[in-house]
């Protein structure tokens, strides 16, 4: 899904504050800024669409074939989408529709995942590995798609990106077919010693059967890196905050997940503000502002994500995906800003854009 905000660069013309898109001489893939926003809306919508049908499709069938047909979806609307641009702009918007609808499918499956494969003791660890997903994606694709000895600026051109990007979902998701199992108990290479560590604790549960940095002025093949670094950084916090919030016992969860919290939104809150007021200039300042939100964004694994499956339980799935909801409205709200300011991607509209993500909401306390 990732990929397609950075191909855009590589598809149409260069274009920066002076030349903008001349809509009658246009180039094939030269789209305009409202274009660019209905592609981003139509993975919200899919997404939005897609919530409560995956929610109800895994408490009926579980997560591994209903996971599985999603990362198929994903896998064919990836594969089909050089063609559908080139051909139709309606059939374009229906790929990028279905792969909002794959990705409604995520955090509910971890959801399930953490409820019948991690103990009590590894919730955080889980969470930070599986929620993962976004930051690797980025790593693998932007160093892939931007490098100009690669695909992207290579004689291959950008349609190789996401043939390449369909065919390791297609490899990842018939692995994920072939070795999980909805229930721990009938995975064949289970031992009786690691059902007894997964099961602890938890008792019996009734339940049904389962690309703004270019304006900066920084190369395509550079950004890239500039792109993939920051998350990097960032799922190693993820996997660092979810290890802490386990191995720390002199400190009670509520009070972990009430700092971790702090972290991951005040901090990230405060360098979004600093971020958004740096002049075009301070272009490296711009890149450690970007880093220190990236790392502090990471502590969310032992906050609100560890809250809603030590709280929630067998039902955590649902709450998972109910955080997966709020995020497809970002996904919806951010284009509409960017549709309405950014007129001419100058550093100022992308500050007026940035502005909302300055205030975080208030966290609400549990006694």
């Amino acid at each position: 899904m990732v990929v397609l905000n950075f191909t855009l660069i590589c598809m149409g013309s260069d274009l920066n504050d002076t030349n903008s898109i001349d809509l009658e001489n246009r180039g094939p893939y030269d789209y305009s800024q409202s274009e660019k926003s209905y592609l981003m809306w139509a993975v919200a919508i899919g997404t939005l669409v897609a919530a409560w049908p995956f929610h109800w499709c895994y408490q009926k069938y579980g997560a591994r074939s209903v996971f599985f047909t999603a990362g198929m979806i994903s896998t064919i609307s990836t594969a089909i989408m050089p063609i559908t641009a080139t051909y139709s702009w309606p059939a374009f918007l229906a790929a990028r529709f279905l792969q909002g609808v794959s990705f409604g499918a995520d955090f509910a499956a971890i959801g399930l995942i953490v409820v019948h494969w991690a103990s009590l003791k590894q919730h955080g660890l889980f969470i930070s590995l599986l929620s993962s997903f976004s930051q690797i994606s980025v790593m693998f694709t932007m160093p892939v798609a931007g490098e100009a000895s690669t695909l992207c600026e290579s004689s291959l051109g950008w349609p190789s990106v996401y043939y390449l990007h369909a065919a390791v979902s297609a490899v990842l998701f018939s692995a994920w077919f072939y070795y999980y199992r909805n229930n721990p108990a009938k995975h064949p290479a289970m031992t009786e010693i690691e059902l007894e560590k997964i099961q602890r604790g938890k008792g019996e549960v009734k339940e049904k059967e389962p690309t703004p940095i270019r304006v900066l002025g920084f190369r395509v093949a550079h950004t890239g890196y500039f792109v993939a670094i920051p998350r990097a950084l960032h799922l190693a916090f993820k996997i660092i905050s979810g290890l802490a919030s386990d191995r720390i016992h002199f400190l009670s969860e509520k009070t972990k997940m009430r700092i971790f919290n702090t972290i991951a939104l005040m901090v990230s809150g405060s360098f979004f503000c600093v971020l958004g007021f740096l002049p075009k200039e301070m272009a490296s300042y711009a890149l450690a502002s970007l880093l220190i939100i990236e790392c502090s964004t990471g502590f969310i694994c032992g906050g609100f994500y560890k809250c809603a499956t030590l709280v929630a339980r067998q039902h955590s799935h649902f709450v998972l995906s109910q955080i997966q909801f709020i995020k497809c409205l970002s996904l919806f709200i951010e284009p509409l800003l960017v549709f309405l300011i950014c007129k001419h991607n100058s550093l100022t509209e992308w500050r007026h854009v940035r502005s909302p993500q300055y205030v975080r909401p208030p966290q609400k306390r549990k006694n």
